[in-house]
């Protein structure tokens, strides 16, 4: 099944390539089936683009991301979803000890329930989610999960799902502890079997009047980097992807010395202590 498009680069003012990320589950049975296959690989059908994807050849499960790098001449990474490209077709090439070389074609949806609008707003200091389905089928739970960049997503909370609905449900989650500025939400949608999907992703700045700056250099092999003149004497707070502050200071000069961070992405921000004002960059340790 189809999961997620993986954009290679951002921001994408005149286009960018991609991926597309697979979830898959494979089992062989009846009497006589093979311990492993010949072949078991596929093809994803986004519009006219076709992209490869290569699978274990024994049982498993788990995610696979294709190989073809498509060309998108549209600056939409930041929202691209499997709904939005096309990209519901799925052919899987299969041959192994008594099995002929096939394709099997899969007409791929993108969740197992009817999903509504889905939305993020900002509302005095957090982020509240709502979202609502028209049907569900074998529903456990939502997971919402959120992102600085659109692409690497960490999870905030779950949600029970209904199990089997016919008619529209209304859900809400409040995240008390957003990104600062411009940040990206999802829901991941569990089946009872624990089968998943991801929901077109959405995008909320929780600090209207926040700002970017950037510092030098970036990404970062040492410790030290500097940052723009108007940073002195404002609060620096170093935070991780899931919202922690390892580090904090004030700043004495544009010079500044980093404690020891693993390598990562970080979001760096700088506080006026007179206005509450936030200007933020995103930082990254090698």
């Amino acid at each position: 099944m189809a999961i997620a498009i993986v954009p290679h680069n951002s921001p994408c003012t005149w286009g960018y390539n991609y991926d597309v990320r697979l979830s898959y589950s494979i089992t062989f049975s009846g009497a006589g089936a093979p311990s492993s296959m010949y072949t078991l690989q596929g093809t994803v059908g986004c519009g006219s683009t076709s992209l490869f994807f290569d699978l274990p050849n024994g049982p498993s499960s788990g995610t696979v991301t294709t190989t073809g790098n498509a060309w998108r001449s549209v600056a939409d990474c930041a929202t691209a979803t499997i709904a939005s490209l096309g990209c519901t077709n799925v052919n899987i090439q299969i041959q192994g000890p008594g099995i002929p070389a096939q394709t099997v074609h899969i007409n791929s949806s993108t969740l197992p329930i009817t999903l509504g609008d889905f939305g993020a707003h900002p509302m005095g200091g957090s982020v509240w989610l709502n979202w609502t389905t028209s049907s569900e089928q074998d529903n456990a739970y939502f997971t919402v999960e959120r992102s600085l960049d659109a692409v690497d997503f960490l999870p905030v909370m779950q949600q029970p799902g209904a199990g089997n609905s016919t008619g529209m449900i209304r859900y809400s989650a409040l995240d008390a502890n957003p990104y600062p500025g411009i940040s990206f939400y999802r829901l991941k949608q569990t089946d009872m079997d624990g089968h998943f999907a991801y929901s077109p992703t959405v995008v909320v700045n929780a600090g209207e009047g926040n700002r970017t700056f950037s510092v030098f250099p970036n990404p970062c092999t040492s410790r030290e980097i500097e940052l723009p003149p108007f940073a002195v004497g404002k609060e620096l707070k170093i935070r991780t992807i899931t919202g922690e502050v390892p580090y904090s200071m004030v700043l004495q000069g544009t010079q500044v010395l980093l404690p020891r961070l693993a390598a990562g992405t970080y979001l760096l921000q700088v506080t006026d202590p007179r206005t509450g004002n936030t200007s933020q960059c995103r930082f990254i340790q090698l």
